[in-house]
């Protein structure tokens, strides 16, 4: 079974820029190479240190055996991360701390898969796509070796990633041709491949359905389509529909209700979400004079619509990550 983190908060519907910046900004001039992609045939060693927590500093040389944790202290490493109540940007630094010291000492077992599921879940679960590509190839390699793991699930996460967020169609034929009858078999496999179904056919109604009931961490990829796909669906029902739409059915049928029983207070929460997004998207809305409901008038939307540039305050999958942790 797979350990997943709670995901917090509503839908993040928007490239998470900040932590993007940050990371290129940690890395300099852009031309130091990721711990994995230094050759450590000649520099592996046993580690002494018996610190749990330990920060990530980029090596320039040798690691000194003394500040490097063996397997025993990493194993205990790992689990303090998995039970932190700290942000994002903690556990991503912890994480990479944990990866360096794996990699130094070439201890390529089980412990290593289970990091780099770990830190690949957290990453989905902030948005961070970089990260989350770096923890994926890894593993690619890890389980191609034949080490235990969650393969089935990490399967279903890179194709969503590759579907959903690279132009490469060659990547994706690739993909999906890799699947083992076994994975074609499994839940989250086939969530992930109903999911390209409806992008590729532009099924906004299956999307959204497959949105609301996907399995593991899927909707941590495909909140980061979200937007893409609502902005699509509005310009197709302004233009289908007429004269008006009710926005409570746009708001049932784009998902801005996440939960399976829908009481009043949670619809009441979906209509106001839904009507703020679609008049920062330049939809007109009317009141209907009979019903008094609000509804959108297609005619005059469909030629006023646009895509907002994103907020300076960009979302993010962690509730307790705030402006000031980027900028520290």
């Amino acid at each position: 079974m797979s350990s997943i983190p709670h995901k917090n908060g509503a839908a993040n519907v928007y490239t998470r820029g900040a932590i993007s910046m940050l990371n290129n900004r940690s890395n300099g001039d852009g031309a130091s190479l990721a711990v994995e992609d230094i050759d450590w045939d000649a520099l592996t060693i046993k580690g002494t240190c018996q610190e749990i927590e330990k920060r990530y500093l980029r090596l320039t040389s040798a690691p000194d055996p003394a500040t490097v944790r063996p397997e025993d202290v990493l194993e205990k490493a790992l689990h303090m991360v998995e039970t932190s109540e700290k942000n994002y940007l903690y556990k991503c630094d912890q994480l990479k701390s944990i990866r360096q010291d794996l990699t130094v000492q070439r201890i390529q077992n089980e412990l290593t898969v289970k990091v780099y599921e770990t830190h690949a879940r957290f990453a989905l679960q902030a948005g961070d796509l970089s990260e989350y590509n770096q923890c994926q190839s890894q593993l690619t390699r890890l389980y191609g070796e034949g080490i235990a793991g969650c393969h089935l699930e990490f399967s279903a996460y890179n194709l969503l990633c590759v579907m959903l967020h690279s132009n490469n169609k060659r990547d994706l034929l690739s993909s999906m041709a890799s699947l083992s009858k076994e994975a074609r078999l499994d839940e989250t496999v086939k969530h992930a491949l109903a999911v390209h179904s409806a992008v590729s056919s532009g099924n906004y109604v299956m999307f959204f359905k497959l949105y609301k009931k996907a399995p593991g961490l899927n909707s941590c990829l495909m909140d980061l389509y979200v937007e893409r796909m609502r902005f699509e669906a509005i310009k197709c029902m302004s233009k289908s529909y007429r004269p008006t739409v009710p926005v409570r059915y746009v708001t049932r049928v784009l998902g801005f209700t996440r939960v399976d029983v829908l009481c009043e207070a949670n619809v009441a929460d979906g209509l106001e979400e839904c009507e703020e997004w679609l008049k920062a998207h330049g939809a007109v809305l009317t009141v209907d004079e009979n019903s008094g409901e609000l509804q959108i008038d297609t005619k005059v939307s469909s030629a006023s619509l646009y895509m907002p540039e994103p907020d300076n305050a960009v979302s993010h999958g962690d509730a307790s990550l705030a402006v000031d942790d980027f900028l520290a």
